[in-house]
């Protein structure tokens, strides 16, 4: 009965040769870690931001209901947003425009971050929300 299984044991030498992981697997493993990795970690704090400045706009016109309205208004309640936040924005990037019902809030920037050599990454945010009057 035994005669039949000696065909499929795997002799010694077989089973040192499948021990792990290379040293040249594991070198190209930890660089594709450590590549995402780094891009985690340079993303993470731009994400932060885009998601402040996404609550930000969905919390302006809750904000600012039972005011008077108008650009000034619209403007100042967000600069003291920002400056709680402690973010700063390029003032070109704000626009603030009248609409049907009130005014219209556009926010367009770009965050770049410096990954590697002249290697950058970015992330574009753009959003609008309505203001009633």
């Amino acid at each position: 009965m035994a005669s039949h299984r000696e065909g499929h044991r795997m002799s010694r030498s077989a089973r040192n040769g499948q021990s792990g992981i290379t040293a040249i697997g594991f070198l190209i493993l930890a660089v594709l870690v450590g590549v995402v990795g780094l891009a985690g970690l340079k993303l993470t704090p731009m994400y932060i931001k885009n998601m402040a400045l996404s609550r930000l706009l969905q919390d302006l016109p809750s904000q600012l209901r039972g005011e008077v309205v108008s650009p000034v208004s619209i403007r100042t309640a967000i600069d003291k947003r920002l400056e709680i936040e402690t973010m700063e924005l390029p003032k070109d990037s704000i626009k603030i425009a009248p609409s049907r019902n009130g005014y219209s809030v556009h926010i367009t920037y770009e965050n770049r971050a410096p990954y590697a050599g002249g290697i950058y990454l970015l992330l574009e945010f753009d959003k609008q929300v309505e203001i009633q009057k």
